[in-house]
Order: structure tokens, then C-alpha cells, then sequence
């Protein structure tokens, strides 16, 4: 019997061992992933012109990796659609990304892939999708706001 007890004692330690460092260890990278749509403002019945659609990791509390950006147009138009990263800083700042167009044409998809980080933090993150004639902007939509986890 007591031979026994030794044996569930050592097998319950290398169990407790085992699982330290997988509750110790760093956590997954959390995902997250935002889209609108962009509509035409003098179009009418035609609503929606062009899709933006973002995805990234959240790697703390500073940073987003695998960051990819797409833009596409869905309209024989003048116009052309543009994706941009928008984050909210810890001390509530926000800070507008760069804009990366997709001038490719219509019925077309261009993408970006990227990373973000800002020392001064990123607390929640989106995108913003613009319908562009040129450079001038015709019309704006927001993706809903993620809150980073870390």
C-alpha cells in the first residue's frame, strides 16, 4: 500500500511539473480582424463601391504583428478605395496610419502585409476605409473598435 501511494505521489508531482510551464508560459497571440464598406456618395442606388478588410495578432501592449491590409474595388468608377490602420494610445490619442491605396482598377483586390507598434501603447485598434477620386477623399467607413487584451 504504501509502495502504491508513492507512486500516485510521483505521478500527481511529474502532472504539476508538466502543466507549470504551460501555465507559465507567454499566452497565445490573440487575433483580430475588422472590414466596412465604402459607398459612393453621388451613386444613389448603387450602395457599396469597395470593401476594406484588415486581420492582425496582437503581440502586447504595444504592438500588432501580422498585420494585413486589403482594399477592393468593386465599381467601374473614377474612384478608388484605400485601407488605413487607426489605433487608440493608452492615454486615449489617436493615431492615424498611413493610407495604402489600391489603384489597380475595378474588380480588383490589392493587399498589404505590415506590423504596428507604438511606445506610447495601443489600448484598441480598426481600420478606416476611404473612397478616393485622386487625392480627394469622397467618402469615409470605420471598422468596429477592437480592444487589445493584454
Amino acid at each position: 500500500m504504501r509502495r502504491q501511494y508513492k507512486l500516485s505521489a510521483l505521478l500527481c508531482s511529474a502532472v504539476a511539473v508538466a502543466a507549470i510551464p504551460l501555465a507559465a508560459g507567454p499566452a497565445a497571440a490573440a487575433e483580430a480582424d475588422n472590414s466596412c464598406s465604402l459607398k459612393h456618395p453621388v451613386l444613389g442606388p448603387i450602395p457599396v463601391v469597395g470593401e476594406v478588410r484588415a486581420s492582425w495578432n496582437w503581440a502586447g501592449p504595444n504592438s500588432l504583428t501580422s498585420l494585413h491590409l486589403e482594399a477592393e474595388d468593386t465599381k467601374t468608377d473614377s474612384a478608388h478605395p484605400a485601407v488605413r490602420l487607426v489605433t487608440e494610445r493608452r492615454g486615449g490619442d489617436i493615431h492615424y496610419w498611413s493610407w495604402h491605396h489600391n489603384t489597380k482598377g475595378s474588380n480588383t483586390t490589392d493587399a498589404w502585409n505590415t506590423s504596428a507598434s507604438d511606445t506610447a501603447g495601443i489600448s484598441r485598434a480598426w481600420i478606416q476605409g476611404g473612397l478616393f477620386d485622386g487625392s480627394n477623399q469622397l467618402s469615409t467607413c470605420t471598422g468596429t473598435k477592437k480592444v487589445n487584451p493584454d
